[in-house]
C-alpha cells in the first residue's frame, strides 16, 4: 500500500505544471549596415526604405539550460511598445529561430535564421505585447535545435516599432508553464522519510 502511495506522490508531482519568469540574456537589434545597439534601452524593427530603414530586426535570446527535456505548456514572450510610427498600421512581423551564436557586442549585420518562420505577430499600440512562442522553445529545451535566440523580421512594408530592451525597468521576459518536472534528491529523501517501503 504504502509503495503505490509514492509511486501515486511521485506522478503527481512529475505532471504538476510550473510557471516560470525567464528575463533575457542579451538583446538588441541589427541593420544591414551593421553596427552595435546592445547596451540601448530600446530595440526596434522596421522595413521602411523610403525612410532610410530597411530590414531592421529585433532578437532576443534566453538562457533555457534549466528546462532541458521539460514539457512545454506554453511560452509567452512579453515585450512593451512605446514607440509606433503614426501611420496606425502597426508592424507586421514574422519570427524565426536564429542559428548562430550572438550577443549584445554584435556589430555586423543581420544575424542568421531558419529559412522558416515559427510564427508571426502583428504589432498594433502602445502596450505590452503577448506573443506565443510555445513551439519555438520546446524545440529548444527539447534539444531539436541549437538556443540562439530569436528574431523578428517585418513582413511587407512597415515604419518603426520600438520595444524596451532589458537595460530598462520595463525589459521583456518570457513566461514559460512546464509540466514534467524532475524530482530533486530533497524531494525524493522527504518521501522516502515519510513513507518508508517495507
Amino acid at each position: 500500500m504504502k509503495t503505490s502511495v509514492i509511486i501515486l506522490m511521485i506522478a503527481a508531482i512529475a505532471v504538476m505544471a510550473e510557471t516560470v519568469t525567464v528575463n533575457p540574456s542579451a538583446d538588441t537589434y541589427t541593420i544591414p549596415a551593421g553596427g552595435n545597439f546592445g547596451s540601448q534601452n530600446k530595440i526596434q524593427c522596421a522595413n521602411k526604405p523610403a525612410a532610410g530603414h530597411p530590414d531592421e530586426r529585433m532578437m532576443f535570446l534566453f538562457d533555457l539550460s534549466a528546462y532541458a527535456g521539460r514539457t512545454v505548456e506554453s511560452a509567452v514572450l512579453n515585450l512593451e511598445v512605446f514607440f509606433q510610427c503614426g501611420s496606425g498600421s502597426g508592424t507586421n512581423t514574422q519570427f524565426f529561430a536564429a542559428t548562430q551564436s550572438w550577443d549584445e557586442s554584435w556589430s555586423g549585420a543581420h544575424v542568421s535564421i531558419e529559412s522558416s518562420p515559427s510564427g508571426t505577430y502583428h504589432f498594433s499600440g502602445i502596450k505590452w505585447h503577448q506573443i506565443d512562442v510555445t513551439d519555438l522553445v520546446q524545440r529548444w529545451v527539447d534539444g531539436e535545435i541549437d538556443n540562439y535566440g530569436i528574431v523578428f523580421k517585418v513582413l511587407g512594408t512597415y515604419p518603426w516599432t520600438k520595444c524596451y530592451s532589458r537595460e530598462t525597468t520595463h525589459s521583456p521576459f518570457l513566461e514559460l508553464t512546464m509540466s514534467g518536472n524532475a524530482l530533486s534528491s530533497n524531494t525524493w529523501a522527504g518521501i522516502k522519510s515519510t513513507w518508508m517501503v517495507d
